[in-house]
């Protein structure tokens, strides 16, 4: 009977949002569906208190209505607040308090009529809390109504600052104010140190004067209020001999505002950033950009010296750089066309690089790494994410529990990863990868490639020169790009082991399988079968060492014999 009970409840909730989710799409144009949910989610609190109640009615799960009646309560006045964006919580309040008084009442009744003997004697209608909570229903519902109609009654108060921030941030509206700094000129090369909190900051380099400007937007419950707060909150220009110093006295004000500043600098100037719950705006400087933010994201553009960044719980997107760029703690990194270098530290997010002359050194364990153009040799470590590039210079991969992609490198590249698979290709030096139960997968491999991994396949083909491969219980597959000019070494246990080759093409054999069979195809002169087979095809070859167990190793001349040694492999695993 419970496991009944439990699948009705459920069953009655997932009506009631399936309803819901239904409405939504039934009242949603069809472009706009995701913009409707986001503005009428409150119809599923709306939904959620009436299961409680009907619970409640039912079997008396839960077993008070109350929590059912404050979902309703709340999903309602959420729901208002989406369709008049210009009423505070107070005046929400003041307007539909008498929805509360509804929805109690009608979960009275509810209680009332719904009571069974099972359930213990019957509540009464009406008794002294029951008749307390209609009183504060009504009293406060009446006290909001008055204010909310007549400002000057709460805003005549005399509060304390803690009091004071609470009225103004809940039942306040925004206001706007600007002040603007005079004109005045710099020395050139002269260092700008700017501290901001709560707000944005926006540098941009210009040939003309300097320029500083502030805009404060204040919560306050009053027109009145707002523009006292705002009186009292200035821009602070400090300047000394060696550097100007840019903040506010924010400090000294109480209340809930935000200030944004904007700054024209001469290009020139040196600049130290410190904002925090804001975001950070630079563009066209000359001289070295030092950056501070927290909890606000970062732009770069368009700028000459080196930048170094640290970062709290914020993204940073830079390009156009001239020197080096260093960032850390960063999510997500957005950066394009650097000169300099690079070094990037985040986590639990993405980087995506494009067009880097420099070196590049990027540390984001948890992260999907993304990068194209990169002119220098390049370090990548990560774990747990993905990395991908294309068009590269020399690479450093240590990616465990990690996807690798790479093409087109002009360089060596080494790769350290685990549990997922590797796949590179166009590669014009050597390939070098040490893997763990991870599959690799290269095409056109310049130079020599070697190949350690375990429980992983391995497939090369179009390489130039010799290979080196370990692996077990997975097949490899090797196809080079022409006569083999390099020596091939296999070692692979309890899986097949597959090489084609032209069939011109001259070279010392060596191949064994503990437990398999060894065969030759499209080669006449070695054409055996057996558990190993040990030749010499011509001379001056290279030699082709395989060794696996338990499985068959095939060589075929390329185009000979291909469906033959195919069923081979296949009739004897």
């Amino acid at each position: 009977m419970s496991a009944r009970r439990k699948t009705g409840r459920g069953t009655l909730l997932l009506g009631l949002l399936l309803v819901a989710a239904g409405t939504l799409f039934f009242i949603a144009p069809g472009s706009s569906v995701a913009g409707w949910v986001m503005r009428l989610w409150p119809v599923f609190l709306v939904c959620a208190g009436v299961a409680r109640i009907m619970g409640f009615a039912v079997e008396r799960k839960p077993k008070s209505p109350i929590g059912g009646m404050l979902l309703i309560f709340v999903g309602v006045l959420f729901l208002a607040s989406r369709f008049d964006h210009g009423l505070n919580a107070l005046q929400i309040y003041g307007r539909y308090w008498i929805l509360l008084l509804v929805v109690f009442g009608v979960v009275e009744i509810t209680r009332h009529y719904s009571h069974r003997q099972t359930f213990g004697p019957p509540p009464r209608l009406f008794s002294v809390g029951r008749i307390l909570v209609l009183l504060l229903i009504v009293g406060s519902g009446l006290v909001a109504g008055r204010i909310s109609r007549n400002p000057s009654v709460l805003s005549a108060l005399h509060l304390s600052g803690f009091s004071r921030g609470l009225r103004d941030s809940v039942l306040g509206e925004s206001y706007s104010f600007t002040d603007s700094a005079p004109l005045t000129s710099l020395a050139s090369g002269k260092k700008i140190v700017v501290e901001n909190n709560y707000g944005s900051l926006r540098v941009n380099g210009v040939n003309g004067p300097f320029r500083a400007s502030l805009a404060k937007k204040v919560s306050s419950w009053s027109p009145e209020d707002a523009q006292q707060t705002a009186d009292k909150i200035k821009l602070l220009i400090r300047e000394t001999a060696e550097q100007v110093y840019i903040s506010t006295n924010r400090d000294e004000i109480q209340g809930q505002f935000t200030t944004d500043i904007q700054l024209d600098l001469p290009a020139s100037s040196p600049l130290s950033i410190n904002n925090s719950y804001g975001s950070v705006t630079v563009s066209n400087l000359e001289s070295n950009v030092s950056l501070q933010a927290s909890y606000g994201d970062a732009r770069l553009d368009h700028l000459s010296g080196n930048v170094t960044a640290q970062l709290n719980s914020a993204d940073i997107a830079a390009s156009r750089i001239g020197g080096n760029l260093e960032a850390t703690g960063f999510k997500h990194a957005t950066v394009s066309d650097v000169d300099g270098s690079i070094r990037l530290f985040g986590k639990n997010g993405a980087v995506d690089l494009r067009q880097v002359d420099g070196a590049v050194h990027v540390e984001a364990p948890l992260s999907r790494i993304a990068a194209q153009d990169l002119g220098s040799p390049s370090e990548i470590r990560t774990e747990h994410g993905s990395v991908e590039i294309t068009r590269s210079s020399d690479l450093t991969i240590d990616a465990p529990d990690s996807e690798v992609r790479l093409s087109e490198i002009e360089g060596d590249v080494k790769v350290s990863s685990s549990r997922k698979d590797i796949r590179a290709s166009s590669v014009s030096g050597d390939l070098q990868v040490e893997a763990e139960q991870a599959s690799v997968y290269a095409d056109d491999i310049t130079g020599e490639s070697v190949i350690q991994t375990s429980r992983g396949e391995v497939n090369l083909r179009g390489f130039h020169q010799g290979a080196r491969i370990t692996t077990s219980y997975r097949t490899v597959t090797l196809v080079p790009a022409g006569i083999p000019a390099g020596d091939i070494d296999v070692s692979n246990q309890r899986g097949d082991i597959k090489l084609t080759i032209p069939a011109n093409s001259r070279f010392t054999v060596d191949a064994q399988s503990q437990s398999g069979l060894v065969k030759s195809v499209g080669f006449g002169s070695i054409n055996a079968r057996g558990d190993s087979l040990n030749a010499v095809v011509g001379l001056d070859g290279p030699t082709i060492k395989l060794r696996t167990s338990y499985k068959n190793i095939v060589i075929q001349a390329a185009g000979a014999g291909q469906v033959a040694a195919t069923a081979f492999v296949n009739e004897n695993r």
